[in-house]
């Protein structure tokens, strides 16, 4: 007798509008502007419930976080994905689907930078916004050393700084042509280390 498949765990709906609740207003208000009690209110549960899917606040920080990351690994990797042949044309619709996307929903700025604003040392908050920076830059380098990148490394870090800047600026300037200027920039860094590896081909 074949027995049944097992049936994937249920999701914790309690769980869900904490971490909804928390994610809302911990990036509009800030973390340390938002108290626990503030949260069980918004989210219509009891502090014990609470407390049983998150013993602490910095778990409940912890897995804001993670669900801010796991957005940003399913947007890269969905790209890197579609563009499996092609790199630099990955590495084209990344930087269009960051000016499509966050620069509109990241008028706060940067949710990971934000968050280790408000620490020091080595709090998760920190921890997490090291992680998916190192991430998001590691995929980068991969795709500027598959088209032959002159200086993937470097080029890669500069690209995350050139988007870490785009993304302050979008929430602190009036940039009519934040898009086109941000664009521009990454398009100028690629293509300045292809034009270098094709001259020291030629040389």
């Amino acid at each position: 007798m074949t027995r049944p498949a097992p049936s994937a765990p249920r999701v914790s709906r309690a769980r869900e509008r904490i971490l909804l609740t928390a994610d809302r207003l911990f990036y509009e208000e800030g973390i340390h502007a938002v108290g626990i009690q503030r949260i069980v209110a918004e989210s219509q549960v009891t502090r014990v419930t609470l407390y049983k899917h998150f013993p602490s606040k910095d778990a409940l920080i912890s897995a804001y976080l993670d669900r801010r990351a796991d957005h940003d690994h399913r947007q890269v990797d969905g790209i890197i994905d579609a563009h499996r042949d092609a790199p630099r044309r990955a590495l084209d619709e990344l930087a269009t689907v960051l000016t499509r996307d966050d620069f509109g929903a990241t008028q706060r700025g940067c949710p990971f930078i934000n968050a280790s604003a408000e620490f020091t040392g080595s709090h998760p908050a920190r921890v997490h916004a090291r992680e998916i920076r190192r991430w998001v830059t590691e995929r980068l380098e991969e795709l500027l050393r598959q088209v032959e990148h002159a200086d993937p490394r470097r080029t890669a870090e500069q690209l995350m700084m050139l988007r870490t800047g785009a993304i302050v600026s979008g929430a602190l300037d009036a940039n009519g042509h934040l898009t086109d200027d941000f664009l521009d920039c990454w398009n100028m860094l690629v293509e300045a280390g292809l034009s270098r590896r094709a001259e020291a081909r030629t040389a």
